[in-house]
């Protein structure tokens, strides 16, 4: 594993953006156009419940690498200054360290683990819609 010099949280806050755009298309790609029912949809996907629900999925599955599992604790362990809307501090926990999961993928050039676990989080959150 890399050296990773970035906090949890800046992983994090590039991941949000990834993950944002990636299920934006995502969507996009399934038919739906009105705003409105992007919106609504992309909750089922983008929340800090949903991806609390999406990571104990993938753990459930054995879905993560032994260095990808140092990432997530990193982000279970951050320290956190904003409060999610619609979930406790376990679950926004949870969303930041998928979060930093997808950021540290990305900055870290593992392009083709970051489509693996993209692809698998956008089927994930089909099943809710």
């Amino acid at each position: 594993m890399e050296i990773v010099t970035e906090n949890a949280v800046t992983l994090a806050w590039l991941g949000d953006a990834l993950m944002n755009t990636y299920i934006r298309e995502h969507l996009l790609k399934k038919g739906y156009t009105r705003v409105d029912d992007l919106q609504k949809k992309s909750t089922r996907y983008l929340s800090a419940k949903a991806q609390s629900r999406m990571l104990r999925q993938l753990e459930k599955e054995g879905f993560f690498l032994e260095d990808e599992a140092v990432i997530l604790q990193r982000g279970k362990a951050a320290r956190i200054h904003t409060k999610a809307k619609n979930a406790d501090v376990r679950e926004y926990l949870q969303a930041t360290a998928l979060e930093a999961l997808l950021g540290y993928l990305h900055l870290y050039h593992h392009p083709d683990r970051l489509k693996m676990l993209l692809t698998r989080l956008a089927q994930i959150g089909d099943e809710s819609l």
